[in-house]
């Protein structure tokens, strides 16, 4: 997206997310919303080539990148001097294609038929 392009790299959205600055426990799995956001900024690319690299974004950042972490409360949307929508047009879109791979009933069948045959 546009939008994603405005960043100026302040980091204000890394410094002012409670997960990221209240909990000592979840640093070294979250990532922030900087990084997922860029995260996310690629994987919408109409011309990302990553999943014919074999790397599948959204499960990398769900699993390595810690997305599940994110609550949605949008502190790093409300003080991103830019305006960028960081929750509502990053996080929330990427969480829920992240989800919908994850519990997509076809993927989950297809690797059921794939184990089987193994």
């Amino acid at each position: 997206s546009q939008e994603f392009r405005k960043c100026i790299e302040c980091f204000l959205c890394q410094d002012t997310c409670h997960v990221v600055r209240d909990h000592e426990e979840n640093k070294q799995a979250f990532a922030g919303p900087r990084f997922l956001m860029r995260v996310a900024e690629l994987d919408m690319h109409p011309l990302d080539a990553a999943a014919e690299s074999g790397l599948d974004r959204k499960t990398t950042a769900q699993d390595e990148h810690g997305l599940g972490y994110c609550n949605i409360t949008k502190c790093c949307t409300e003080v991103c001097p830019e305006g960028i929508k960081i929750t509502d047009n990053a996080l929330i879109p990427l969480k829920e294609r992240a989800v919908d791979r994850k519990y997509d009933p076809l993927v989950w069948l297809g690797s059921k038929i794939r184990r089987r045959s193994s």
